[in-house]
Formats: C-alpha cells, sequence, structure tokens
C-alpha cells in the first residue's frame, strides 16, 4: 500500500510539474547569437551600464519563457526567471511590425496594461511579460510575473534578482488605435 501511494503522488507531482511552457506567437521573433547577423528592426529596450545598447529577447530557461537583455556586441543573453538569475547565448529578438507601435508604459504593482507584450507562459502557465526598470546605472529588461506584483530584473554583474515595484512594460498598440 505504502508503494501505490508513493507512486500516486510521485506521478501527481510529475503531472503538475511537465506542464510546457509555451512561446507567445503574437509579435514577430528572430532566432538570434553571435553568428547571426543582427536583424535591421530589432526593438531596443535599453542600455547597460557601458552604454551598450540592450534589445529586446526572449529564452525558454528551465521551462520558463522569460524576457532577456540582449547585447548584440557581446551576444549574450541575461535575464531571470522569478526565482534563477541566467546568461544564455541563443536567443530571439523581439523585432517591430509595421502595424503596430511599440511604447513603454509606466506601471506598478503587477497592474496589467492593454495591448501588453508577452513572451510566453512560466512553466506554471501564467503570462510572463516585459518590463524594464532602472538599475546599477542603466535601464534594464526585466520579467513581470502579475502573481508577483513586480518587475524582476538581475542587474549586471550581480547574482541576486531585483524586485522593483514601480516599472515600465511594453505594450504594442496597433497604428489604427488611439495611442497612451
Amino acid at each position: 500500500m505504502y508503494k501505490i501511494a508513493c507512486f500516486l503522488l510521485v506521478a501527481l507531482f510529475g503531472v503538475v510539474l511537465c506542464v510546457p511552457s509555451q512561446y507567445d506567437f503574437n509579435q514577430k521573433w528572430v532566432t538570434g547569437n553571435l553568428s547571426y547577423p543582427l536583424p535591421s528592426n530589432p526593438l531596443v529596450g535599453g542600455l547597460d551600464p557601458y552604454g551598450y545598447k540592450i534589445y529586446v529577447g526572449r529564452v525558454n530557461f528551465t521551462a520558463t519563457v522569460v524576457p532577456v537583455n540582449v547585447v548584440a556586441e557581446t551576444g549574450i543573453a541575461s535575464g531571470n526567471t522569478n526565482n534563477v538569475p541566467f546568461q544564455a547565448r541563443d536567443y530571439h529578438l523581439l523585432t517591430t511590425k509595421d502595424d503596430l507601435d511599440y511604447q513603454w508604459i509606466r506601471s506598478y504593482d503587477g497592474h496589467l496594461e492593454d495591448y501588453a507584450v508577452t513572451v510566453g507562459t512560466s512553466s506554471w502557465n501564467e503570462m510572463v511579460y516585459i518590463c524594464r526598470a532602472k538599475s546599477d546605472g542603466g535601464i534594464i529588461i526585466g520579467s513581470l510575473f502579475l502573481t508577483t506584483k513586480r518587475c524582476l530584473l538581475t542587474a549586471f554583474g550581480y547574482e541576486y534578482i531585483h524586485a522593483v515595484e514601480k516599472y515600465e512594460v511594453l505594450v504594442a498598440v496597433p497604428k489604427n488605435e488611439t495611442s497612451y
């Protein structure tokens, strides 16, 4: 009886943890790394402390699709899940579309803005949005999980995650709609 109960418990956790993350396909994402040329229309999301442009990217890391800071000159994408900072060399870059206006809108406390851009879902099937905030002399891209109500970002050169209450959210407003 004990073996059956343990097996059922393990099977239940296996089903819960195997929920696959999914990419969001509403935007145009282009595969990138240091070997690929930079697309002609990548979306700039900020500046790092050294003055390099940071492009908006995404990575599937530990079954969670999250936004990343892509520095094209170094080929490194850095980001974080809700509890782990990481770096990657393969990523997807967000490129602009002709029928959308991309804007950064001030937000706070996990408020979901209209037309907010998502990168995909977490391993818990929660939508993950793109946010940014000022940190360590640069404007850094982070992950917005609505359950945390904070913009989570990793400053360059640090191994911990900042939780920022006031931040900006990336929105993609259709050009035929009125702007913010």
